[in-house]
């Protein structure tokens, strides 16, 4: 079976979407799915800059790959390349239909996994908050793994 891309995009690229790709990636690691490439990429990145080394400690606790990079701007090239784009709020999902070409399935990630709220970016920047983060987003990224293995990836 050929490979399926998903981009997971955040804003900056700097935590919730990073969150997300680490997660989803041990997920598919865990069920042994290995035709799957999942990248996470910034709807606004100005600069590149490392990730929180906070976010790097939790992913780390967790055991989750290091992902260890620093936030890359999500281009016209990524778009052309994926199968699914999953955005971390409403808003950036109409910023990409605004400013791109897409010719693939862009949505909410809320509204794939049948979610209303969006996950909070980090609220204090603290151990405690970047934890609080992983976990919501490990909820959402473990219903997403659920619809993709049953509907996308495997038919």
């Amino acid at each position: 079976m050929s490979d399926y891309t998903i981009i997971l995009v955040g804003e900056s690229n700097l935590t919730r979407s990073i969150l997300a790709e680490a997660i989803l990636k041990k997920i598919f690691q865990q069920k042994n799915i290995e035709n799957v490439n999942v990248i996470s990429r910034g709807s606004i990145v100005l600069f590149s800059e490392p990730i929180s080394p906070k976010a790097s400690a939790v992913l780390y606790e967790h055991g989750c790959e290091d992902v260890s990079k620093r936030s890359t701007e999500l281009t016209q090239e990524d778009i052309d390349n994926a199968d699914l784009i999953l955005t971390m709020s409403r808003s950036e999902s109409e910023h990409i239909r605004d400013h791109f070409e897409v010719n693939t399935t862009c949505m909410f990630l809320g509204t794939f996994i049948d979610m209303e709220e969006e996950i909070p970016d980090v609220a204090e920047d603290t151990k405690e908050g970047y934890e609080v983060c992983y976990e919501l987003t490990k909820q959402a990224m473990e219903a997403a793994a659920d619809r993709l293995i049953l509907e996308l990836i495997i038919p």
